[in-house]
């Protein structure tokens, strides 16, 4: 059976992340019957909170079935991404998958089923958009949308990647093939973003190294979303739209 890691980058999650890991873990059936075997993979990038605490007490449940990574500092998404990557390409080999998302719970474990069917069609890595006919986005202010969807039609613009509107939801799973193939070819320099922006960053460099790309619809809630938002709407635009910018002019 192979392997599908579950990796939950978190900062500050207290009030969401016992709840993710159990809906994880109410999929460990459908995976096995898809022919993978879950390891949930939390990350605590060094949070304030007591969400490290609730990741440990989740992992004494179930000792078998999650990992907990912990931070020596700070080290935002980036740092993040950058840990499930490496933890997931030591640990795994191929025919394994690694799914990212946000460990704020407005994501649903429940998509990983479609997005591995999706694979099936020959992508390395899919992405699940608020872009498809049938998507959703629940609980989004209207102007965050609006700066959203403006921001999107630039991407596309500048990026082109086949296949691919949504290119900064974190929900994505990816085959072990294109990330081993991503680290040959870039090494420390694959993700080198430490903002959201990160997650363009991981897209198009996946990209230029010939991965092809699917796209499911998925409904984003994030009414769902317990606690503060950390994001800095327009300077997390601003930083994105001068990295798809400079993905453009530099990554080849």
């Amino acid at each position: 059976m192979n392997k599908i890691f579950a990796c939950l980058p978190c900062y500050n999650e207290s009030e969401n992340i016992t709840q993710l890991i159990t809906e994880w873990l109410g999929q460990t059936d459908a995976l096995a019957e898809l022919g993978y075997e879950l390891t949930v993979v939390a990350i605590d990038d060094r949070s304030t909170d007591d969400t490290f605490d609730k990741m440990m007490s989740m992992k004494k449940q179930y000792p078998d079935k999650i990992t907990v990574l912990r931070h020596k500092r700070n080290l935002n998404l980036g740092g993040g991404v950058t840990t499930a990557f490496t933890v997931f390409r030591r640990r795994c080999g191929k025919g394994d998958l690694c799914v990212l998302m946000d460990g704020d719970n407005t994501h649903d474990p429940a998509y990983i089923i479609p997005m591995i069917n999706k694979l099936k069609g020959g992508a390395d890595c899919v992405i699940a958009s608020r872009y498809c006919n049938g998507s959703e986005v629940v609980g989004v202010p209207s102007y965050r949308r609006f700066l959203s969807d403006g921001a999107g039609v630039y991407y596309s613009m500048m990026l082109r990647v086949p296949n691919v509107r949504d290119y900064t939801c974190g929900y994505r799973v990816y085959t072990y093939d294109i990330i081993d193939k991503a680290f040959e070819k870039y090494g420390r320099r694959f993700v080198e973003k430490k903002t959201f922006a990160c997650m363009m960053e991981v897209l198009y460099k996946l990209y230029r190294v010939g991965a092809k790309f699917g796209e499911v619809p998925f409904t984003l809630r994030y009414d769902q979303k317990q606690g503060s938002s950390k994001m800095r709407v327009i300077k997390t635009i601003k930083d994105s739209l001068l990295t798809a910018l400079s993905l453009r002019l530099t990554i080849k």
